[in-house]
């Protein structure tokens, strides 16, 4: 039987792949342009009616959520806040509404939903106004939504839920909520292996305290290197009933979650050199056996492009091997680790770095 040349071989592949690059290349910049966690609470003349404006408000609560998230604090601060579009000028803007959970009556719709931007559209409007756009993302941290004391068991679920629900996953530094199992005071030695599963290099523990109507959170940085005071973020309840609760610890997580997200914008601008963004780019060779699992690398590296990853190229394909290359944020340990929880080996032998499927059970 006569063999398959190797190029007719790649060429083949080739032909199969490269309608799959350009979205590996471009997944992390979509999720930076994806808004969760938006919650909404809107009554109208009927159930239609209402479910229509909170979509409405979803868009314009995501677009504000969005500028924030990819613009710098004093720039926006200075223009007074996010630039305030009409209707049809946002509905340009946006891509898909989807929602993540809802209830409703015959009046009123409650949701949370996330909302898809376009981000050509977004980058164009806001640069118009001359606001610096910046949508890089780092390397993620590690939350662990603590509560003190005292602290009744409903108030300390809503915390977490405020966490897990709020989309912070979606930042510029994206937030990974630790499992409820870590707990305790902070160390890093305890946090260390919640936080090398979500690819983090360092974990905050965010502690709620309730006292009369303010509630208030501290802020515990810990890391291999260093422990770190971010002193605390408070807000005060308009109320006493669950959805003022519910309003005031989302304050806090955003407050929490607006301190580290601006001092990595500020780094990026030349603002502050508080936080370095490490990283650079890595040309391996993804070795397979058959071409499930070349699948089962590629999805690896598209599902890491939501966090570490970016400008993923496929170079060249084989019958046993692919070069690939891409950028990452972060050290090589969490890039790693965020490879290996995706089934994925990243190690370092006399032909370079080369990935490889892990075998079932490590």
């Amino acid at each position: 039987m006569k063999a398959t040349p190797l190029a007719a071989i790649t060429a083949l592949f080739l032909a199969a792949l490269c309608s799959l690059a350009p979205g590996l290349a471009s997944a992390q910049s979509r999720d930076v342009y994806a808004v969760s966690g938006v919650y909404v609470d809107e009554t109208a003349a009927n159930a239609a009616a209402a479910q229509q404006a909170g979509f409405a408000a979803a868009q314009r609560a995501g677009f504000e959520r969005l500028a924030r998230r990819i613009t710098r604090a004093d720039e926006l601060t200075a223009r007074g806040g996010a630039p305030t579009l009409d209707g049809a000028a946002l509905d340009r803007l946006v891509l898909s509404v989807d929602v993540e959970e809802e209830r409703r009556s015959a009046t009123r719709y409650i949701g949370r939903l996330s909302v898809r931007f376009d981000p050509a559209a977004v980058r164009a409007v806001l640069s118009q106004r001359g606001l610096t756009v910046i949508d890089a993302r780092t390397a993620p941290v590690l939350v662990a939504p603590l509560a003190a004391d005292g602290t009744a068991d409903d108030a300390a679920a809503l915390w977490r839920t405020v966490w897990e629900g709020g989309g912070f996953g979606g930042e510029l530094v994206p937030l990974a909520v630790a499992p409820a199992e870590l707990q305790g005071a902070p160390a890093w030695q305890t946090a260390a292996p919640f936080a090398r599963t979500a690819a983090a290099a360092s974990a905050i523990y965010a502690t709620l305290r309730l006292q009369g109507s303010t509630a208030t959170a501290s802020l515990v940085e810990v890391s291999a290197a260093a422990q770190r005071d971010r002193g605390q973020v408070s807000a005060r309840l308009a109320g006493t009933d669950a959805a003022s609760l519910r309003a005031a610890l989302a304050s806090l997580a955003d407050q929490a979650s607006q301190q580290l997200q601006n001092e990595y914008k500020a780094s990026r601008s030349g603002g502050s050199t508080t936080v370095a963004a490490q990283g650079g780019r890595i040309a391996a060779s993804a070795l397979y056996s058959d071409q499930a699992q070349w699948e089962h690398i590629k999805e690896a590296l598209e599902g890491a492009a939501q966090t570490l990853i970016s400008e993923i190229r496929i170079e060249a394909v084989g019958r046993e091997g692919a070069l690939v290359s891409f950028s990452f944020v972060g050290d090589q340990n969490q890039l790693s680790a965020e490879l290996n929880r995706r089934g994925v080996r990243l190690e370092n032998g006399p032909m370079g770095p080369t990935l490889r499927v892990a075998p079932a059970g490590r």
